[in-house]
């Protein structure tokens, strides 16, 4: 059988009004990870996204395509595309119940999981497993953002400060999110005042090796550090996993400011000689060598972007953008806590930092 075909015969696609353990029902599904309108989102062709809604009360539902993954792609072998599909279904089942059993607020909460049965007359009899997850009623930062007038400096620094928490819960469980960005923040109050990070697909933990660990890159190329897409793997923990969260932790605070990336940046002003082919560039240029350019390239972005801050915090917001997004991931993070042993990117100072700042813009608001 065909992808195409699979795709047509596909029960996973097709769960509009199918029931739950637990009294839930399908309601409505969503858009899929490259379709219109979701250009940026990260995620398998092997999964699909609905909305179930229980007594009034909604809940995200991620079912996994078993069938889709089962056709013939003509490059792997059936046992290794079961194998595949296996491995990171369960290793994002065991991330989210870790997460859950520390409690971890500010990473969002899964409130159920299984399998829906077989149906007797589909043309494969599988069952479709599934997770099920609280359900975010404001949406994500990036459709707010780009629908919204009515954001301020308080919401966003507020939202910045929820985030670095969530990323401290995760590294405080040796799990690094991964695939962090404006789409991956979730919000739970009409108001998006109280945001989740969200989507832990392509995380990864310490210890535990999974398919999405082998690649350069885990999440969103556009999103994505400088060292992963020119094929540079840090030896250590913390530069390759942190580092990589703490870059989306301040490329997330440049998005919510300007409304653009750092990435379209350097792609917009780095020669097509020296941009790796990640970056629509022509491939031929190593880390090392274009490491010179993106940092002066960096520093130019740096100067433009320091426009769109608030004038009473635009010192320390420019100095935290330069902390996390530094091109050299070895002088990535906090430059005190980097000097302690195992080098830390130092995560708590960037929780404060944003806390302080966001408690701050309430006065400035209020004024």
């Amino acid at each position: 059988m065909s992808l195409q075909e699979a795709l047509q015969l596909s029960r996973a696609s097709k769960l509009v009004n199918e029931r739950l353990d637990g009294g839930w029902t399908v309601v409505e599904q969503l858009t899929r990870p490259g379709e219109l309108g979701a250009e940026d989102l990260t995620g398998s062709w092997f999964s699909f996204g609905y909305v179930a809604e229980k007594g009034g009360k909604k809940a995200f539902l991620k079912v996994v395509d078993v069938e889709r993954a089962l056709a013939d792609d003509g490059k792997t072998s059936l046992m290794n595309r079961l194998k595949n599909l296996t491995d990171v279904h369960t290793f994002e089942c065991d991330i989210l119940d870790v997460c859950t059993k520390a409690r971890l607020d500010k990473v969002v909460q899964i409130l159920g999981k299984g399998e829906i049965p077989a149906a007797a007359n589909a043309p494969m009899g599988i069952p479709i497993p599934y997770i099920l997850f609280e359900h975010a009623e404001g949406g994500d930062a990036r459709k707010l953002v780009s629908r919204s007038n009515k954001i301020d400096d308080a919401w966003r620094l507020s939202v910045l400060h929820q985030v670095a928490v969530g990323i401290q819960q995760l590294h405080s469980q040796d799990i690094a999110h991964q695939d962090l960005k404006p789409s991956n923040i979730l919000l739970f109050s009409k108001d998006g005042s109280n945001a989740k990070i969200g989507d832990l697909g392509r995380a990864s933990r310490k210890g535990t090796d999974t398919k999405h660990d082998l690649e350069n890159w885990a999440g969103s190329t556009r999103y994505a550090p400088p060292e992963q897409v020119y094929g540079l793997i840090p030896e250590h923990w913390v530069d390759r996993r942190e580092g990589c969260d703490l870059y989306h932790l301040g490329s997330l605070a440049i998005f919510l400011f300007t409304g653009v990336s750092l990435t379209s940046y350097y792609v917009s002003n780095i020669s097509k000689d020296v941009l790796p082919k990640a970056w629509t560039g022509n491939g031929t240029c190593d880390y090392k060598t274009a490491l010179p350019v993106l940092t002066s390239v960096f520093t130019s972005f740096i100067d433009n972007v320091c426009c769109a801050l608030p004038e009473w915090g635009k010192a320390e917001l420019s100095q935290i953008i330069i902390s996390a997004c530094n091109p050299d991931f070895t002088k990535r993070g906090d430059l005190n806590a980097r000097k302690k042993q195992g080098n830390p990117i130092g995560i708590e100072t960037f929780v404060s930092r944003f806390d302080r700042l966001a408690k701050r813009a309430l006065v400035e608001v209020r004024q």
